[in-house]
């Protein structure tokens, strides 16, 4: 069930990384997190997921291809436990290891909330680390308790690592100091899509793209009904790549949208086959009412592709990745008058296409593994040693 407890080093900082299930890429930037010198690095998890899990997004049993364990040390309670008995074992096993600094993924899963309960009675500097996105057109319930209750969290610990404009934004609105929110990273593997990328076939359609979950706030019928206002007198398809419970609803509403010739129902597809299908498409759309980040976004945009992604996103804003009419394209959520209109100006202009995917490529260059484990560490080092003084 687990691996070995990290050997001692002399001098080196104990991380703790307290998440709640492995995820396919966070995997490699743990790799590296653990091969830095400088940190004696842990991950706990509350849940180890042997042989995939249903995952209700993608309606299906998912097993992703990426080696999700190997190469760092990693900690997990026994899963046939009860609940309070591994929140015990959790709590017993961070009292042994004794970190000097913590990165606590998110608040509101078990294990965070034990992190953060370990963290605050033994006084060990936590930074938070997430993707939430303020600016997200999803209401949340009973916003004034909750923006109390972090501001509590928040004053207590060291700090934030923030992956993202809004993300950054959305720690300063809760009161935590411009000084003490961090540079950070969510990874995506973005030297593989970049390899990938391959451009300039002027014989074939041009190739809109959609990749995630076939659910609401995903809202790939939005795209499929801002395609449908599209000129037909030019050659041009639509693919979605993945799948979910709103497939059936989706493939109505392309029939009842006389879409049937121009869009290309995929399936789901593991992270070994995206590089390849991205690297054929020339706009790739994020159309999602709510999404934390938008790691499709950055992946296509290392792929070669020019991005529009909606105001819902958490990947554009000024000096992310994405910035409006520099990197990408950015569009009000759920006005699908709006993304067609983005859509007709990249169909029409080949030069703004490739103008805004030469430079994303740029900016997404940092986004990989290697910049989640070096700002991460930069981070741990930072609260451990202001800890200790």
């Amino acid at each position: 069930m687990t691996t070995a407890a990290a050997r001692h080093g002399g001098g080196r900082v104990r991380a703790a990384v307290v998440i709640d299930h492995p995820v396919q890429y966070f995997a490699p930037a743990f790799r590296l997190l653990a091969a830095d010198a400088r940190l004696r690095t842990s991950v706990y998890y509350w849940n180890e997921i042997p042989g995939g899990t249903y995952d209700p997004g993608f309606d299906r049993h998912v097993r992703w291809s990426t080696d999700l364990h190997g190469g760092y040390d990693w900690w997990t309670p026994r899963r046939q436990a009860p609940a309070w008995n591994r929140g015990a074992e959790l709590l017993r096993r961070l009292v042994r290891d004794r970190p000097s600094a913590m990165l606590c993924f998110g608040w509101a899963s078990p294990a965070a909330r034990l992190g953060i309960l370990h963290a605050s009675t033994t006084r060990t500097p936590l930074l938070y680390y997430g993707d939430t996105n303020p600016r997200s057109t999803v209401t949340r319930r009973h916003p004034r308790l909750r923006s109390l209750g972090l501001r509590g969290m928040f004053r207590l610990a060291a700090g934030a690592v923030a992956t993202g404009a809004f993300n950054r934004e959305f720690y300063l609105a809760h009161g935590m100091g411009p000084g003490r929110v961090h540079p950070g990273v969510l990874p995506s593997d973005v030297e593989q899509f970049a390899a990938a990328a391959r451009r300039g076939d002027d014989s074939r359609p041009l190739v809109i793209g959609f990749a995630g979950k076939f659910i609401r706030i995903k809202a790939a019928d939005d795209l499929v009904a801002a395609a449908a206002r599209l000129p037909r007198d030019t050659p041009w398809e639509l693919r979605l790549i993945g799948d979910g419970p709103l497939r059936p609803e989706l493939e109505s509403l392309v029939g009842e949208c006389g879409l049937r010739d121009r869009v290309r129902f995929l399936g789901f597809k593991n992270t070994d086959e995206l590089p390849a299908l991205f690297a054929d498409v020339d706009i790739m759309v994020v159309p999602s009412h709510l999404e934390a980040r938008g790691i499709v976004a950055v992946e296509a945009m290392a792929a070669g592709a020019a991005v529009v992604v909606s105001s819902a996103t958490g990947v554009w804003g000024p000096g992310d990745v994405l910035e409006h009419e520099r990197s990408g394209l950015v569009f009000p959520a759920a006005d699908t008058g709006a993304l067609t209109a983005c859509l007709q100006r990249l169909m029409r202009d080949g030069d703004l296409r490739a103008r805004l995917a030469r430079e994303a490529r740029v900016r997404v260059a940092g986004e990989g593994p290697e910049g989640f484990a070096s700002t991460a560490a930069a981070a741990l080092l930072a609260v451990a040693r202001r800890g200790r003084r």
